[in-house]
C-alpha cells in the first residue's frame, strides 16, 4: 500500500491571482458605492410619498369638513 502524499504550498504569487483579487475589490467597492445610492434614492422617495400623503389627508378632511357643513344646513332647513 502507498501512503497519501503530504500537500504542498507554493510560495510563489501569480499574476492572474493578483489581478483577480484586484477585480474583486474594486467590483465589491462599486456594489456597495451603488447600493448606497439606491438607499439614499429610496429614502428621498420615502420622504416624498410621506409629504404627498400628509398633503393628501389634508385635502381630503378640508373636503369632509365641506360636506359636513352642506349636510348640517340641509338638516337644519329641512327641519325648520
Amino acid at each position: 500500500m502507498r501512503q497519501p502524499e503530504n500537500w504542498q504550498m507554493k510560495k510563489e504569487l501569480n499574476l492572474a491571482h493578483i489581478l483577480t483579487t484586484i477585480a474583486l475589490v474594486v467590483s465589491g467597492i462599486l456594489y456597495l458605492n451603488d447600493l448606497d445610492k439606491r438607499i439614499t434614492s429610496n429614502y428621498q422617495e420615502l420622504t416624498h410619498l410621506k409629504q404627498i400623503r400628509n398633503e393628501d389627508q389634508k385635502r381630503i378632511e378640508k373636503r369632509l369638513d365641506s360636506i359636513d357643513k352642506k349636510l348640517d344646513a340641509l338638516l337644519s332647513a329641512k327641519h325648520k
